[in-house]
């Protein structure tokens, strides 16, 4: 064993700095989209459009969110643009927060490279781990601001490396988040004070700072001093704003953000640890008075800092990142005083020897092994969770223009968009391409359209380029700006809530309504019900068309079995308890298969299959089939088959892939899959299956591609 301190010393930065950098990519890829984050990646698609474009008149013109420098969000358009042409908001979101990563993992380097013990404390740090991991402004100038310090530390002499180092590094912090910029006090104190430079070096330094700042800020190429002002003005302005007078955060509001691991308590799920903020800042008040004699710069560090967020008005979390990493060189020495007092007492005092009986060896040794079993055990869950979670996104009201959390129906369209039926109206995402980075989205619903109600559940598109949306309230069909709606009189029944849409191969479109079926018919609707038809039910839930050599066969799901009506005989076929297991919900889904066979899926009772005049059941007593509460089944592409299963009692819900004789159960807690009950599949036209969920949005899996 290597015994040498400085060894051991670069062992520990090593493994502190690994264990920031780990915590940090844990956060990236599993929070959820932060507040700013949709305004700061907005930005960095502008950003990345402009320089696609070679726009450099539109990069130095840009004036969104002109209060913040351009800096960081440059750097996001960066990664977007490294990702080539169509990078979807997912993947310039993740690589937006790996930037993030990698200058909030450098700065805890930088903290442990002076104290392994504070840059522990700064690898754990609740807030800052949360605000280095995520699309924010923050990672940066964090890194920049503790590099100029250290950097001007460092330094022998005003004309040295180190002191054009740091003031390269001041100009970045300046270029990252204006907010930032108080650390000059400290700067100034350890220039004259510590270093005692002269006021000309003190010029040059400013100079260089000025420079790269500057530099680094291309808004401010034309007109400096006025953007400047402009910029600076702002935040006077938007902290006496309503958003802020909103709000309402008291004047003491920093030392409620510094004693309490929000972090933890904002995202569990996530910042795991329960998280020591609160006594880091006990340990940081106590390490004022040990700075004070050993480290003043420290000292003037925590205090300007403080004294910075109480009083300046605007009072955000992310403010706090200007003073957590000198509140962890805080704490570091006044933890090891106390753990030294600790010792002393403990040696003189045996309380804890008199307390506790001193464990065996034996069992120090059992006791480890189980630590180092459940830490194994947590990290390979942990890895095989971020295994499955490749190929995984997600598309949510939250980062997108989806209207709503629960989405029923898609449907893939020819030119490669993609209709989705949901709680809010409906929406058309069309992807984003090489001279259009982001996707695009068209929202429909009644307030601006002709859309007869906001619930949208079913959905069809025709080959004359006209689509249909089934409502709560009728059926809207769209021909570009042309709309027509039928309701009750014009279907010809009793209740026009339409559960389903299906086209039969003479290119009729057939429905499945609350109040019995309907087809189109040369002068209006042909309608079944129990009244003119042997339709087993007016409650119909599902339809399918199934070609036939000499026309075809429509199927029709009910709560009381299924119906099957020959359009060519004009012959129906009933099919109830006795020929299929209908569970307690009855029939949910229908599809008929590329081999001509009929699935039908139900609530409770599992799938039936029907072929060649038989009936094959699949239960969790017969097959893989996980539960036997059954609302979705779908063949995509052809020889696949994707079923959604749930438990009846529960929300949410797992997805079942089927190949053949293999069987794969997707589990939210083993994939990116976010375990919301699917109520559609569809392939896009990048080959990437997307589910409708009632409650998690879209997921999207490209695992198949």
């Amino acid at each position: 064993m290597n015994h040498n301190p400085v060894s051991r010393r670069r062992w520990a930065i090593a493994g502190i700095v690994l264990l920031g950098l780990v915590l940090r990519l844990w956060s990236a890829w599993h929070l959820p989209v932060d507040y700013d984050e949709p305004v700061y990646l907005q930005g960095g698609f502008d950003y990345a459009l402009l320089m696609l474009d070679g726009d450099v008149q539109g990069i130095l013109d840009y004036r969104e969110t002109y209060e913040h420098p351009p800096l960081v969000r440059l750097l996001y358009a960066g990664g977007i643009l490294a990702q080539g042409p169509g990078t979807t908001w997912e993947a310039g979101l993740t690589s937006s927060r790996i930037i993030s990563v990698v200058f909030g993992t450098l700065a805890v380097a930088l903290v442990a490279g002076i104290d392994p013990l504070a840059g522990f404390l700064l690898a754990i740090q609740t807030l800052v781990v949360k605000y280095t991991s995520q699309a924010y402004l923050e990672a940066l100038p964090l890194f920049a601001m503790i590099a100029a310090i250290i950097a001007l530390r460092r330094s022998k002499h005003s004309r040295d490396g180190w002191l054009w180092l740091s003031a390269g590094a001041l100009g970045l912090t300046a270029a990252g988040k204006y907010s930032y910029f108080p650390i000059m006090i400290v700067i100034l104190y350890i220039f004259f004070v510590e270093k005692r430079y002269s006021l000309i070096g003190l010029v040059l330094y400013l100079g260089v700072a000025g420079i790269t700042f500057l530099a680094l800020d291309p808004a401010l190429w034309q007109n400096p001093v006025e953007r400047l002002v402009e910029s600076l003005r702002f935040h006077t302005q938007y902290a006496q704003g309503a958003h802020v007078q909103e709000v309402d955060y008291p004047w003491y509001q920093p030392f409620l953000w510094i004693s309490r691991s929000w972090g933890f308590d904002w995202h569990p799920d996530v910042i795991f640890y329960f998280g020591i903020d609160g006594l880091i800042a006990i340990f940081a008040m106590g390490g004022l008075i040990f700075s004070w004699k050993h480290q003043r710069w420290l000292f003037v560090w925590g205090i300007t800092g403080l004294l910075f967020l109480l009083v300046w008005p605007t009072k955000w979390p992310q403010y706090t990142l200007v003073l957590l990493p000198a509140m962890c060189l805080l704490a570091a020495p006044a933890a090891r005083f106390a753990l030294q007092k600790l010792r002393e007492q403990e040696t003189y005092w045996e309380w804890f020897g008199n307390m506790f009986p001193r464990p065996s060896r034996k069992f120090l040794i059992a006791m480890g092994m189980v630590i180092l079993a459940m830490v194994l055990i947590g990290g390979i869950n942990a890895l095989m969770l971020g295994i499955g979670s490749i190929g995984w996104s997600e598309i949510s009201p939250r980062t997108t223009d989806l209207p709503s959390e629960m989405v029923y129906d898609l449907e893939a369209l020819p030119d490669g968009r993609m209709l989705i039926a949901t709680e809010n109206g409906a929406a058309i995402w069309q992807p984003a391409t090489q001279e259009v980075l982001l996707d695009q989205w068209e929202v429909i619903n009644p307030q601006n359209s002709p859309l007869p109600a906001s619930r949208v559940l079913s959905l069809a598109y025709g080959s004359d380029d006209v689509l249909w949306l089934g409502t709560t309230n009728g059926l809207a069909r769209v021909e570009g700006t042309h709309w027509k709606v039928f309701q009750e009189v014009e279907l010809g029944l009793e209740n026009d809530q339409i559960n389903g849409l299906a086209y039969g191969s003479d290119g009729r479109l057939w429905l499945a309504t609350m109040a019995g079926a309907a087809v189109q018919a040369p002068d209006g609707w042909t309608t079944y019900t129990i009244d003119n038809s042997d339709l087993g039910s007016d409650s119909v839930f599902a339809i399918a068309v199934q070609s036939q050599p000499t026309g075809e066969v429509v199927w029709f799901g009910t709560l009381t079995g299924v119906s099957a009506f020959d359009t060519f005989t004009g012959e129906w076929q009933q099919f109830n308890a006795q020929d299929l297991d209908l569970g307690w919900g009855g029939v949910s889904d229908l599809l008929v298969d590329s081999q001509g066979r009929v699935w039908v899926a139900t609530l409770g009772g599992g799938i039936s299959r029907y072929s060649d005049g038989n009936w094959t059941t699949l239960t969790t007593t017969n097959s893989e089939l996980p539960y036997n509460n059954v609302s979705e089944i779908a063949e995509v592409p052809a020889g696949e088959y994707w079923i959604s299963v749930s438990r009846p009692d529960e929300t949410g819900g797992l997805i079942v892939r089927v190949r053949g004789e293999d069987w794969h159960v997707f589990r939210p807690n083993l994939t990116g899959y976010m375990g919301g009950e699917v109520l559609a599949v569809e392939v896009d036209s990048a080959g990437r299956h997307w589910f409708a969920t009632r409650t998690k949005g879209i997921n999207i899996y490209e695992g198949t591609r």
